[in-house]
C-alpha cells in the first residue's frame, strides 16, 4: 500500500476529493483528514492516528526500552545478585519488559504532541487548508490520483509515502 497526501484549500474541495476516492474503491478506514481549529470537518473521515505523534514516539520508545532492557539483563547476567544463576530467559524477559514499558510510556507522551510528519504543512493547516491522506493499493495509486486531480487544480498532490503501521 501507498499513502497519497493531498492538500485541499477548503472543506468543499475536501468533500469532493473524499467522494472521488470513495468512488475509486478506497474504504473510509483508509481515509484521513487533518484540519486546523475551527475548520468544519462534518462528514469527513477523522484524522485518527495521523493527528498526533503516538506512532513515531511508540517506535522510539520500543527501540530505546528494548536496548535498555537488554543492557539491564546483560548486567544482571554478568553480576548475578546474591549468587542467583540467571540464564537467557531472564535476558529475554528483561528485553521484552524494557521494550514494552518504553513503547507504552513514550507512546502515551507522544499523544500530547501534534504529528511531526505534518509539521511541514502547519502553515497551510493554520490558513484553513485540509490535508487528505489516503492509503491505497499500489496498483490503484494512479487511478486515485487522477480522479482527485480531475476535480481541478485547487487540490494538489503533496506526496506519496508508505503508510504508517498501527503497530510497528
Amino acid at each position: 500500500m501507498k499513502r497519497i497526501c493531498f492538500l485541499s484549500p477548503d472543506e468543499v474541495h475536501a468533500h469532493a476529493a473524499i467522494q472521488a476516492l470513495r468512488e475509486q474503491g478506497v474504504p473510509d478506514r483508509h481515509l484521513y483528514v487533518v484540519a486546523g481549529e475551527g475548520v468544519q470537518t462534518e462528514g469527513l473521515p477523522d484524522a485518527g492516528p495521523e493527528d498526533d505523534d503516538f506512532i513515531p514516539a511508540y517506535k522510539r520508545g520500543l527501540a530505546l526500552g528494548g536496548a535498555g532492557g537488554l543492557l539491564a539483563g546483560l548486567v544482571v547476567m554478568t553480576f548475578p545478585p546474591a549468587g542467583l544463576v540467571v540464564g537467557g530467559g531472564a535476558l529475554t524477559l528483561a528485553t521484552l519488559a524494557g521494550a514494552s514499558l518504553g513503547g507504552l510510556a513514550t507512546g502515551l507522551v507522544g499523544t500530547g504532541f501534534s504529528s511531526t510528519r505534518l509539521e511541514q504543512f502547519k502553515a497551510a493547516i493554520e490558513a484553513g487548508s485540509l490535508i487528505i491522506l489516503a492509503d491505497v493499493e499500489d496498483a490503484d495509486v494512479a487511478h486515485c490520483t487522477a480522479a482527485v486531480q480531475a476535480l481541478g487544480p485547487e487540490i494538489e498532490v503533496i506526496g506519496f509515502e508508505p503508510p504508517a503501521p498501527i503497530v510497528p
